[in-house]
């Protein structure tokens, strides 16, 4: 069969050229071992092939991810509890300001002043609480992410700033999922602090998986930056002038916490008497007579 001369030689040139590109590939793969940079497949298979051949690997790996996890649940629902007991108060006092607002009511009328004191009193251990809540949400995210050093080990990729990874990574977890929450309690009764709360998270949620030190630095400034201008600087500047806060400019309250032994456990005896309360206001009239009789009723 009559073949054309060029066509030949146009063939045999492509697969010399091609064998030699493939030639110089291999050769570079040689001098750079890291050429093919990270596979992620094959370090699924070395992280399978070590935890079959370590059992107790993959024990432990679990065992802290059920600690990490119960810990994350205890802390919320610490938390959570605070923080809306926090926003009932905070309704109260609001639907009774707009009483007051409207003519209906009083300032000075019977019991208010009664009420106040007892509502500021019950309010004591919300600080202890809702910091402890939060010091324990990140608690349980450290003990989720540990077993990331061990990993990263057995699929040889750097393991230098291992603890610092965990550190930062279960802080800024943790402060994007209280500020999460933070929005969801208090967006029915402080809605523009509430809105504040989810800008924080949603941004954090978007910035800081992408692990640039840029957009961590931008999200930094927008999470602490605006959270003080918002929360600080502006009230400040009006409460200074002696102008009313606008509308739009809330805020959910003080944490502070003390550091007098004494004030901690005042906090402790009224967190308790406030727990005692709630759960006395939820039982039928017969119990709640005998648990006074008692004495472990307590005052109303």
């Amino acid at each position: 069969m009559y073949t054309p001369l060029g066509v030949v030689e146009g063939s045999m040139t492509l697969r010399d050229a091609t064998s030699q590109s493939y030639a110089m590939l291999e050769d570079m793969e040689g001098e750079n071992p890291h050429h093919e940079g990270f596979n992620f497949r094959h370090a699924l298979s070395e992280l399978a092939e070590y935890s079959a051949e370590n059992p107790d690997f993959a024990a432990g790996v679990g065992i802290w991810m059920m600690v990490g996890f119960s810990l994350l649940i205890a802390g919320l629902i610490l938390f959570l509890f605070s923080e809306i007991k926090a926003v009932l108060v905070c309704r109260d006092q609001d639907f009774r300001k707009s009483l007051v607002d409207a003519g209906y009511m009083s300032p000075s009328a019977a019991g208010i002043a009664e009420l106040e004191m007892r509502e500021s009193r019950s309010m004591i251990p919300r600080p202890y609480l809702s910091v402890g809540g939060m010091m324990i949400i990140y608690l349980g995210l450290s003990c989720i992410l540990y077993p990331i050093c061990d990993i990263l080990d057995i699929i040889d990729l750097p393991t230098v700033p291992c603890i610092l990874l965990i550190t930062l990574g279960s802080f800024f977890a943790s402060f994007c999922i209280i500020t999460f929450w933070l929005f969801v309690v208090w967006s029915c009764t402080r809605p523009w602090a509430a809105i504040a709360f989810l800008i924080i998270s949603l941004s954090g949620n978007l910035l800081l998986p992408t692990g640039s030190p840029v957009l961590v630095v931008i999200w930094m400034v927008i999470a602490f930056g605006g959270g003080y201008f918002y929360f600080k600087y502006i009230p400040e500047q009006y409460a200074l002038n002696g102008d009313e806060r606008p509308s739009w400019v809330q805020d959910v309250g003080d944490y502070t916490i003390s550091l007098d032994p004494g004030e901690w456990g005042d906090a402790a005896s009224v967190s308790y008497q406030n727990t005692v309360d709630d759960v006395m206001r939820g039982m039928p009239s017969e119990a709640t007579n005998l648990l006074s009789s008692t004495g472990l009723g307590g005052g109303k």
